[in-house]
């Protein structure tokens, strides 16, 4: 697992805190292969650029979130 992130989660597990995430997205139905995009949470859902499907997704871990917030001004 890499440092400072989640384990990959599938979509209908909604992320706690709004922010951006790394989402595994497929384009169209006919896609067998699957993109890596880093997508921002809303609280709602995903907003996405164009039509597409979060499959899952994965976020930081907590420690690693309140890094990079503290970090922040």
């Amino acid at each position: 697992m890499s440092a400072g992130l989640t384990r990959w989660f599938p979509r209908h597990i909604t992320p706690v805190r709004p922010g951006v995430y790394r989402c595994a997205v497929r384009l169209t139905s006919a896609q067998r292969v699957l993109f890596l995009w880093d997508l921002e949470w809303d609280g709602r859902g995903f907003l996405v650029p164009v039509p597409m499907v979060v499959y899952q997704w994965r976020g930081m871990t907590k420690k690693a979130h309140d890094a990079a917030t503290k970090e922040q001004p």
